[in-house]
């Protein structure tokens, strides 16, 4: 707007000069001519100075607005290379997407796992805050001597597990749901292995639709933040941001327990408890109760 301003001054002097000065005429002007001139240019450098004032005062108000910004308002952006009127120096670039999160300062959560009843499996425990990207990760569940090797198995969400069968004979992979259901049809020892992609954070119980008494678990966490119990039932995760969280502590043939825990940098201690109950009877592919177990199929 000053440069607009200022051209179109600048153009405007001199055809008011030479309509008020004699110079076409050849004669210089007189002293009262050139007074004129004089007060017509000073009058237009007083309106070019109350324009550069006016500008500076809508930059100053930009940058108050920019300093006085409310949470979860649009920041304004300053177009790169410009130079405030005032010599102050234009305020940073916001920070790249993710560089707040990465500055998150972490703790160290340790604790202990008490069980009633003898576990099935490995107990864990993991943080179901906060939610991480999917990964692009792969594992494998065998299916050897009418069994799941692993028996259970915990992934980040996005894992794609593949279910390899070491049997000569047939074996129906399925799950009943209702995290992430799936049925990976009948294939002999040799084969395409049927696998899956698990994006659904939750337990994922896998069966076979031709042996009763083949059982998985799959345990899918939603970040990197899980750790296997130890033997003596104490635990300890590291690198955990600090903040509101939910710890939660899971094992096969238990209801998981979850407590909220307010990580501060000095770290926090949490102590499950679990209590084991009885299986569920094995069931088909309709969701109907398994014939028993036949050790000749």
């Amino acid at each position: 707007m000053i440069v607009v301003a200022a051209c179109w001054l600048a153009d405007a002097a001199p055809s008011q000069a030479q309509k008020q000065t004699p110079r076409a005429s050849g004669r210089a002007p007189t002293a009262a001519e050139f007074a004129t001139l004089k007060q017509q240019v000073e009058a237009q450098n007083e309106l070019i100075k109350k324009l550069a004032d006016v500008e500076n005062a809508h930059y100053q108000l930009l940058l108050k607005l920019l300093r006085n910004e409310k949470p979860g308002t649009p920041a304004l952006v300053i177009p790169e290379g410009t130079t405030p009127p005032s010599g102050e120096a234009s305020p940073p670039p916001p920070p790249p997407q993710g560089a707040e999160h990465a500055k998150t300062p972490t703790a160290t959560i340790t604790g202990r796992v008490d069980v009633k009843g003898k576990p099935w499996g490995s107990i864990y425990v993991y943080l179901d805050n906060p939610k991480d990207a999917p990964v692009d990760r792969s594992a494998e569940v065998w299916q050897r001597d009418r069994s799941f090797v692993p028996n259970v198995l915990v992934v980040q969400r996005g894992t794609r597990v593949t279910f390899p069968n070491a049997d000569p004979f047939l074996h129906n992979v399925f799950s009943p749901g209702p995290a992430q259901p799936f049925d990976l049809g009948s294939y002999k020892q040799g084969e395409k292995p049927g696998s899956v992609r698990l994006f659904s954070p939750g337990v994922i119980e896998v069966l076979c639709n031709m042996h009763a008494k083949m059982r998985a678990n799959i345990l899918v966490v939603p970040n990197r933040h899980y750790v296997k119990v130890g033997g003596d039932g104490s635990f300890r995760l590291d690198n955990v941001p600090v903040g509101a969280r939910q710890l939660v502590a899971w094992t096969p043939d238990a209801k998981p327990v979850t407590q909220a825990v307010a990580l501060t940098p000095a770290g926090a201690n949490v102590v499950f408890a679990l209590q084991m109950e009885a299986a569920p009877p094995p069931i088909d592919k309709m969701g109907k109760p398994r014939a028993p177990y036949r050790s000749d199929e």
